[in-house]
């Protein structure tokens, strides 16, 4: 029987912030989330309140939000209220749900682990959102009290590991194999796709490599702003970078210092980074980890050939000459060796962009990753494990 004629799921997600706030966790929560939606499921956020937003009574997309959780601003008292008020909000949606599903892993499956010990009546599913330094497993082992916290996060009933890296972190850390599933990201392939821009005029002239996302040390600008000097004095290219961040300042300063301004162009946040992409000939993202980046599935929905950094969660989506270039050393000299190898090969660029695009529509559009999701749900509402 197909997924979408059984009985509607009323699911919970837990995740630290949510629409508008909307990093890779908090937009991959949304998209999931409306999607379900539409489908007739029903589903709740439960997330931290914030100034100026309402607490309650708010739905976007067919998801109902609640900002209950408060918070202190930082530090231990930061985690206990966080924890505290997410148990306090599972109870008070109790009878309104079937499964719970955490969309970040580390005080939101703390505090879904300490729900399940308190007799919380759904099984729970923790997501991990990334995998290396900024991930939650090593998050988690530099945090005060980790073994304490490690047990209530294995009360959770299972794991979600959306990258092949993710899933060794997790098993590492006492989660057995046995209770961990391979899931993914998804990426609204019908609006992420190759076309005609309405942004062309906007920006630096082809050929153009892009990268979209946030300007945060996480994501390896510098080294790519370094590389870069290569490749422009050996191209015609242009460098877009696509994004918000607190860094933007501090970047557009080395581009300075490198000679590079003209060369560069900062765009900032975007509302449809979906046409900026359709402006690109390559996309790049030179990242220290990721989970499974949603800018990358985007680009290759785009059918962009990708230039990425050689981790966990890239190697997931993008395999060397097929979908674009890894570069597995973090040098100036690489970077600019597989982007230029792409800029100097039209042809190929272009035949490496089809096959990105046509395994993101196997593999990861949304539709296609909901489904596994929604059968995941139903085994654990029915008390089985896949």
């Amino acid at each position: 029987m197909d997924l979408r004629d059984q009985a509607p799921i009323r699911v919970v997600y837990v995740v630290s912030l949510f629409h508008p706030f909307a990093s890779g966790a908090e937009r991959q929560a949304l998209a999931q989330g409306a999607r379900l939606a539409a489908r007739g499921h029903q589903v709740h956020v439960v997330t931290r309140s914030v100034p100026g937003y309402p607490v309650d009574d708010e739905e976007h997309r067919g998801v109902f939000i609640h900002r209950w959780v408060k918070t202190a601003e930082r530090g231990p008292l930061f985690a206990l209220s966080f924890v505290a008020g997410v148990v306090r909000a599972l109870a008070r949606l109790r009878g309104q749900y079937d499964v719970v599903h955490t969309h970040q892993a580390l005080w939101e499956a703390v505090a879904t682990g300490v729900g399940r010990r308190l007799g919380l009546p759904a099984p729970t599913l923790v997501q991990p959102a990334s995998a290396g330094y900024y991930g939650e497993a090593d998050e988690l082992s530099r945090t005060k009290g980790q073994a304490i916290l490690k047990r209530a996060i294995l009360a959770n009933t299972g794991f979600a590991a959306i990258s092949a890296e993710i899933e060794r972190q997790w098993v590492a850390l006492g989660v057995p194999q046995a209770r961990i599933i391979r899931m993914a990201s998804g990426v609204e392939a019908e609006r992420f796709q190759p076309g005609p821009s309405s942004v062309e005029h906007l920006l630096l002239p082809r050929p153009r490599v892009m990268f979209t996302g946030r300007l945060h040390p996480q994501k390896g600008i510098p080294l790519l702003l370094e590389a870069w000097k290569s490749v422009a004095a050996r191209s015609t290219a242009n460098l877009i970078l696509v994004g918000p961040g607190h860094d933007r300042q501090a970047l557009e300063a080395l581009a300075q210092d490198l000679g590079l301004a003209h060369r560069v162009q900062f765009v900032g946040s975007v509302e449809n980074p979906d046409d900026y992409l359709r402006a690109a000939d390559v996309f790049v993202l030179p990242s220290v980890a990721e989970g499974m980046s949603n800018s990358l599935l985007e680009a290759m929905a785009s059918g962009l050939p990708a230039v990425v950094s050689g981790i966990g969660g890239n190697t997931d989506l993008v395999t060397d000459q097929i979908h674009g270039r890894l570069v597995m050393t973090a040098t100036a000299d690489e970077w600019s060796r597989a982007l230029l190898d792409l800029l100097n090969n039209p042809g190929e660029a272009r035949n490496e962009g089809r096959a990105a695009r046509a395994r993101v529509e196997s593999e990861f559009a949304l539709d296609v990753v909901v489904d596994r999701y929604v059968a995941l749900y139903r085994h654990m509402i029915a008390g089985t494990w896949p």
